[in-house]
């Protein structure tokens, strides 16, 4: 959905922000639906402790269960140093938009959200994908592509909760519309 400048002005009274819209040099395929049913799954409730490496710690986990995808959410806790991305310009017509440089932030860092993919590449290496938002000791408020392996656990635990499919993985494929590599659902044994 795209705000109109009217609307975005009427909606920041009610604190909806204006949505911004990417468009592809790719050929795009819509509707993207791409779904998998899974069997029952497993359900983690995992707690991280302070100065843990949050993604050295969820492969340990992980390595328990065998090659699985999944998703997750941060449920709450805190970190001392991490590093995040967010999209921006390319100027490159082939592949306008791509992650910028990686933001930094250290010192009390306060988790708000977070979502989380376990996925794997081609030759089955655990991938962790997530995108988060989180407040700094200053009170601002950040948000994107949260790099796990960067991210250490603050003074207050770190709550997660994952959801492993039975027999289904989500693997990197290259996508023809953003000319990225996606994560798309396959079976497993």
């Amino acid at each position: 959905m795209k705000l109109t400048n009217k609307t975005a002005q009427a909606a920041a009274g009610t604190g909806f922000v204006e949505v911004r819209k990417f468009l592809h040099a790719g050929q795009q395929s819509y509707p993207r639906t791409l779904d998998l049913e899974a069997d029952p799954a497993e359900e983690l409730r995992i707690t991280l402790q302070p100065g843990s490496s949050v993604g050295e710690s969820l492969r340990s986990v992980l390595a328990r269960y065998g090659q699985r995808g999944g998703v997750g959410r941060m449920c709450g806790g805190t970190a001392r140093r991490l590093h995040y991305h967010r999209i921006e310009h390319t100027g490159d017509a082939s592949r306008p938009y791509d992650y910028g440089p990686p933001h930094v932030l250290e010192g009390v860092i306060t988790f708000i959200t977070g979502a989380i993919t376990v996925g794997q590449n081609q030759d089955g290496k655990v991938l962790l994908h997530c995108h988060s938002g989180f407040i700094d000791g200053d009170g601002a408020l950040h948000g994107g592509h949260l790099l796990l392996d960067t991210v250490e656990v603050g003074d207050d635990p770190l709550i997660i909760r994952l959801c492993l499919f039975s027999r289904g993985a989500f693997v990197v494929n290259s996508d023809e519309e953003t000319h990225f590599s996606l994560l798309h659902p396959t079976p497993m044994e």
